[in-house]
């Protein structure tokens, strides 16, 4: 059951994130009239896997993927 909410809260972040990017990426666009959205889709990706990394590490239980000791 931990897995299923897990695999879930991640889906829902990566969404979240995106959705809002591209949503304020779309908002500048027709406001101003420039090409920001890629850049805003763009961020909302990286947001998304940032949000994902931190979701996992606090379900393992550790500060970050990378290090090397045990608790």
């Amino acid at each position: 059951m931990k897995m299923i909410t897990l695999v879930s809260q991640l889906a829902i972040s990566m969404l979240t994130a995106i959705l809002m990017c591209g949503a304020i990426g779309y908002a500048i666009d027709a406001y101003f009239g420039t090409n920001t959205f890629v850049f805003f889709l763009i961020l909302g990706v990286a947001g998304g896997y940032k949000a994902c990394y931190n979701v996992i590490c606090k379900f393992l239980g550790k500060k970050s993927l990378f290090d090397k000791e045990e608790k």
